[in-house]
């Protein structure tokens, strides 16, 4: 059954959903994302694909697509320069009130949308400018939800809490209102093609909270035979290190108020930055002053012999 877009009185924005998806080499996967998107029941939506520099034959799939399809679905190929330049791209050229990340191996259940244009409008006029949007949870393939359930339906809380407060774990996803993804830009790095997506999350929840929901909205296609990255894996260590080491400073600069409350992300950070610094051939003085605040110059110094540990078992690794 299909949903009139009436009956969400103050938003009939055309269209009210820009669901982007960024994509590499992605051909044999990305008719999931397709597929999910011809099964909404609310159409008020566009589609807006950025191919980071495919060479399979994304752009036939998509052009295929876009003869047939019920939705607008425009298409960009950029150079391969990484998920978060393709996300800054999808942000300036987004015609949606809201902007909703699909990743081009994922899918979405049929009322994905619907249901987040409701919750949306669950949230008492007054508040919303209070609000960045409406987020859900995620399941496998197998129908299992991935992480922890918000602990309240609904739950008002933005990233930093649910992350520091609450320590709520797993895949989470929603939809983000476009003019405030606009404000939070990704910093586009030199020597780089990742930035961890959790970034612009934590910029955005200084300021705006989300309406959560225990409601599954989105597929999460689990690989069963991908193994995990360890701390010591050199791939996982200085792979796009800048945007690594950008992370883990902005961390440390931060959020670190929240450290009695989660250690762990912290100390992983503190470890981090001198191995990934060293990696890079930054000097040591320089990266000390990049910290903001006497605590996290301590926090790293704390952890030094540590950061020095794995550093000598990784070029040990490296010569074996």
């Amino acid at each position: 059954m299909r949903i009139a877009e009436t009956e969400f009185p103050g938003l009939s924005d055309a269209p009210l959903f820009t669901v982007f998806t960024p994509t590499y080499n992605r051909a044999h996967t990305i008719h999931r994302v397709f597929d999910s998107l011809c099964k909404q029941t609310l159409r008020n939506f566009e589609w807006l694909v950025v191919d980071d520099g495919s060479s399979d034959n994304t752009s036939e799939l998509i052009a295929a697509w876009a003869k047939n399809a019920h939705f607008p679905i425009r298409y960009f190929k950029q150079m391969h320069s990484g998920k978060h330049i393709a996300h800054n791209l999808a942000a300036r050229e987004a015609h949606g009130r809201f902007f909703l990340i699909l990743d081009s191996d994922d899918a979405c259940v049929p009322e994905a949308l619907y249901r987040m244009a409701y919750h949306w409008t669950t949230i008492p006029e007054h508040d919303r400018a209070l609000f960045a949007g409406v987020g859900g949870l995620c399941c496998d393939q197998h129908g299992k939800i991935i992480g922890d359930r918000f602990p309240s339906d609904p739950f008002d809380a933005n990233l930093r809490e649910r992350r520091y407060v609450y320590r709520i774990r797993g895949e989470k996803w929603g939809s983000t209102l476009t003019e405030i993804v606009r404000q939070f830009p990704f910093p586009e790095i030199k020597g780089t093609q990742f930035t961890p997506e959790g970034l612009i999350g934590l910029e955005i929840a200084k300021i705006y909270k989300k309406r959560c929901v225990n409601e599954i909205l989105r597929i999460y296609f689990v690989n069963d035979n991908q193994t995990g990255a360890t701390l010591t894996r050199q791939r996982g260590l200085y792979e796009n290190a800048p945007g690594r080491l950008h992370y883990y400073v902005w961390l440390l600069n931060n959020d670190l108020e929240y450290f009695f409350r989660l250690p762990a992300p912290f100390v992983k950070a503190a470890v981090m930055v001198p191995i990934i610094a060293r990696h890079m051939g930054q000097h040591f003085g320089l990266t000390m002053k990049s910290l903001q605040s006497l605590s996290a110059k301590s926090l790293v110094l704390l952890m030094l012999p540590i950061s020095l540990a794995l550093y000598l078992f990784d070029r040990g690794r490296g010569r074996d």
